[in-house]
């Protein structure tokens, strides 16, 4: 059976070798006037911002900065941020960064369109009643796919938990893809967003909304991630930046006009109640996260095992999947990610209470296989054991 789908992208996808430079212009097509450009203090030191700052003043906009971003992004500075850009009377978004930056920019131009500075006026399940700001965005870390997606997440900090502005009007309008920008991330960042990127069109392949179409861009960005990412990390070229740029977009498009699964249950609890880096998080328990479920959808799991390049000829369906799991495992292993047990300010005695937050969160009823408390706790445990 197909699920009932219908699909209407609002951003405008442009990609390329430098494509970062045309800010300015592009930003002009869009009745830019004066501009917020939204970049964490990170990614201002490498220079980036800078560079797209003077291509915006080239084309004669008045731009004011915006740095209170972490990697978790708090809905206060979200908040702080749209009284900002409305006392300045700001009519357009630039975003440069990973997905704190580019959340932090969506939840702002959704408050500005609706003519607020309080998040609940568009937080989730509010919907959106107005066109949110332009904005423009400019990926920097390849591995969110928020440059395309329908949603912006955020820490309320007051109940340690992952909220949401979703609505289609709350994609970009422009997502700016320059793979060149990649070329100087760090090994361990670019390592972590990669399997965020992974997770993403796994998860959009196989969850239980997923559509014809976000399956074909899941599971086509699950093989251009598998087959560069290791060369993206160890011995980086642009041809690698551009396949794993290509992989992280499509993965986004997939989750984004889906959902994610169980993965995302526990990454952005973990995320919420202790700041751990998402695309950690996603990466410690993508493996045990599908093992589980492959009973489910083994079809789509040996699918999966095939675009991640695992050797299942003369393998049964569930030999086939199971060999798709260990490839993942392998590739988590061999791209350095931290065990669960050295993040921190997790301890052993915290593994009930995030499994119970875990239940709540929104995306583990369209996982292929839903996850009860005690699944949540066991998998919890084994990884924190392993």
């Amino acid at each position: 059976m197909i699920n009932e789908f219908m699909f209407a992208m609002k951003t405008d996808i442009r990609f390329g070798r430098g494509l970062s430079a045309s800010a300015g212009q592009i930003a002009l097509e869009y009745g830019a006037k004066k501009v917020m450009l939204v970049a964490d203090k990170g990614i201002r030191a490498t220079g980036l911002p800078g560079r797209v700052e003077e291509s915006l003043k080239a084309a004669g906009l008045e731009v004011i900065n915006y740095d209170r971003i972490v990697p978790n992004p708090r809905l206060t500075d979200c908040e702080e941020g749209a009284r900002q850009a409305t006392a300045a009377k700001v009519n357009l978004l630039v975003a440069v960064g990973g997905g704190s930056s580019i959340d932090t920019a969506k939840a702002i131009a959704g408050m500005l369109g609706h003519g607020t500075t309080d998040f609940e006026v568009i937080r989730y399940p509010q919907p959106y009643e107005h066109d949110p700001y332009p904005l423009i965005v400019i990926p920097t870390t390849a591995g969110t796919g928020s440059e395309v997606t329908t949603c912006g997440v955020i820490t309320d900090e007051k109940t340690q938990e992952k909220v949401y502005c979703y609505h289609p009007k709350c994609a970009p309008t422009v997502a700016l893809c320059d793979p060149e920008v990649l070329m100087g991330l760090p090994a361990p960042i670019a390592a972590s967003t990669a399997l965020d990127a992974l997770t993403h069109a796994i998860e959009g392949f196989v969850n239980k909304i997923t559509s014809p179409v976000t399956e074909s861009f899941g599971l086509h960005a699950i093989g251009f991630l598998a087959k560069n990412m290791r060369k993206y990390y160890y011995d980086r070229d642009i041809d690698a930046c551009e396949a794993i740029m290509v992989g992280s977009l499509l993965g986004g498009l997939s989750f984004g006009y889906s959902d994610t699964g169980t993965v995302h249950s526990l990454a952005e609890t973990i995320g919420g109640l202790y700041d751990t880096p998402h695309g950690v998080a996603n990466a410690i328990f993508l493996a045990d996260v599908c093992e589980y479920s492959l009973p489910a959808n083994l079809p789509k799991y040996v699918a999966v095992a095939k675009a991640l390049g695992a050797a299942v000829d003369g393998l049964s369906e569930r030999e086939a999947a199971q060999a798709g799991v260990e490839e993942i495992r392998k590739l988590v292993a061999d791209l350095n990610i931290p065990k669960f047990s050295t993040l921190d300010r997790i301890a052993e005695e915290n593994l009930p209470f995030i499994a119970e937050r875990c239940m709540r969160h929104v995306s583990n009823v369209d996982n292929p296989r839903v996850f009860t408390q005690d699944d949540f706790l066991h998998l919890l445990k084994k990884a924190y054991t392993a």
